[in-house]
């Protein structure tokens, strides 16, 4: 608990119940959820906390930099990761898994290698990549 505390606090934000509630949530599931997710989970140790205050948690969250808002389901819900090391994601068009990829691109990828893209300064790649997971694709054969 204290480490969450720690890690609001080092964003500048209060550490509420609430904001607590839900980051700790956040960061004991590598599952990628969404804010209904979220919500239902904390709604059970939390009866009285609402939809709305869960949002409005995560999308602070989110702006503060303390996690990530994802959007790899195109048009679907957008879903959060408390995981900040850089990394990529893959989403399974089978089971709708999203799997964390960890790849070395900063030194491998030629993008960031050049530097620049038209005078734009290229600090980082953050890449969505679709397709089967390995157990589906399993199944599949």
């Amino acid at each position: 608990m204290n480490k969450i505390i720690e890690r609001l606090r080092n964003r500048g934000l209060k550490p509420t119940s609430q904001r607590i509630a839900v980051l700790k949530n956040l960061t004991e599931r590598r599952d990628h959820p969404t804010a209904s997710d979220v919500y239902n989970d904390v709604v059970k140790k939390y009866p009285t906390i609402s939809k709305a205050t869960v949002y409005s948690t995560l999308k602070l969250l989110s702006e503060k930099g303390e996690i990530q808002e994802l959007s790899i389901r195109k048009m679907g819900e957008a879903c959060f990761d408390s995981i900040l090391e850089l990394h990529h994601h893959f989403l399974c068009r089978e089971c709708g898994k999203i799997i964390d990829i960890y790849t070395n691109c900063r030194n491998n990828c030629v993008i960031i290698k050049a530097g620049e893209i038209d005078g734009n300064i290229v600090e980082e790649i953050q890449a969505y990549m679709y397709g089967l997971c390995s157990d589906c694709a399993k199944k599949n054969n």
